[in-house]
């Protein structure tokens, strides 16, 4: 290690352990350290923490779900063999399976993500976490006493370009497993409950190399900055959850969104072309739904995906838009009957993926595996 290292390092220590965090200010700094400390850990071991993650949740999976009917009933647990992670969560035989354009929409997604330069990806995360910012601060205001405000937020996937195939097969394992796991809660939801209890603190050992990252980056703070922290760490993990809970409670209110400009008061208004048409209303009333209180979450991705991305198709705005028009002609042309059904199908795995990327971001807040 060279000197300019370790003064670097003795620099942070330092001015850790010389805290109290007696005032918001100080708190603040050293949940910035923290946060800087998780950084480095996971630029340094990125693919082995990655590894972890998808090796964990398939033996997690394989711990507390029944591979078999039978061993099921006999268990009281859901039911998922190894063989059914072999699939895409995208693929034809996946939980997309009875919506052909959501698949069409997911597959895209995906290549979207794998042939997106690295510094595209930067650019967009550094501009959507300015939004997540801005959330967090506004959900932690009502949770920590004269809070100073969030800390400059590191890019904690910043090493995710050298193993995107890695992480996408980690969301789509995610997604099958919570798939299963709310089909089976429709159905048998005793079941559901003990599987997904068992979820949580699968087997001995659980994410062991995240769980050394944040004892790591947990014991620089020391005395009232140790417990200011744990505090804030708390604070923060809640917050996550509930602005999960938030989105999607607003993804599940699209479906009335769209509803509502299908049956709504425009006795007069066409179905699909022109100006103030059920398509607009659908839109809108969709966008309406991704408003927060400190937050246009349509505005925001509209707004990375057209400043992030250098190489768009000529003469074309990227953003959500032309998704959203997609999709609302599809459900109010539909005369089978069954745009409905993919409707649901669509912001069920809409809701996994949720669940999946919320998992990601909660990796670091430990839990009972880390006792």
């Amino acid at each position: 290690m060279s000197r300019l290292t370790l003064l670097a390092l003795c620099a942070i220590v330092g001015t850790v352990v010389g805290q109290s965090c007696s005032n918001p200010s100080e708190t603040r700094q050293v949940f910035g350290t923290y946060l800087n400390c998780l950084k480095t850990t996971i630029d340094n071991d990125y693919i082995a923490l990655e590894d972890e993650v998808r090796n964990d949740h398939r033996a997690a999976a394989a711990a507390c779900f029944a591979p078999t009917i039978a061993e099921a009933n006999a268990k009281d647990r859901c039911v998922l063999a190894a063989s059914d992670l072999d699939t895409k969560a995208w693929d034809r035989n996946g939980p997309l399976r009875d919506c052909s354009i959501c698949r069409t929409f997911a597959s895209s997604a995906i290549k979207a993500i794998l042939s997106t330069p690295a510094e595209d990806q930067k650019c967009i995360r550094r501009e959507i976490s300015k939004s997540i910012a801005k959330e967090a601060e506004y959900c932690l205001k009502n949770k920590l006493s004269n809070f100073a405000g969030i800390p400059d937020i590191p890019d904690l996937e910043e090493g995710s370009f050298q193993a995107k195939e890695s992480v996408i097969n980690s969301i789509s394992d995610f997604i099958l497993i919570n798939s299963r796991l709310s089909f089976c809660a429709e159905r048998k939801p005793k079941r559901a409950l003990t599987t997904k209890k068992c979820l949580a603190n699968p087997f001995p050992g659980y994410y062991t190399k995240h769980c050394v990252a944040v004892n790591k980056c947990d014991s620089a703070a020391v005395g009232g900055c140790a417990a200011k922290l744990a505090e804030t760490k708390a604070a923060t993990c809640s917050c996550i959850d509930e602005a999960r809970s938030d989105l999607k409670s607003r993804i599940s209110g699209i479906a009335d969104a769209i509803n509502d400009a299908i049956n709504g008061g425009r006795g007069g208004a066409p179905a699909i072309g022109g100006s103030g048409s059920k398509v607009d209303a659908c839109v809108a009333n969709i966008k309406r739904q991704l408003i927060t209180p400190v937050n246009d979450w349509a505005a925001t991705i509209d707004h990375a995906l057209n400043s992030c991305i250098r190489n768009k198709p000529t003469g074309q705005s990227l953003g959500i838009d032309s998704l959203l028009n997609v999709g609302c002609r599809k459900v109010i042309a539909d005369t089978s009957g069954t745009a409905t059904g993919q409707l649901k199908t669509g912001f069920d795995f809409v809701n996994n993926l949720i669940d999946a990327m919320v998992e990601r971001s909660k990796r670091f807040c430990g839990g009972p595996h880390c006792q």
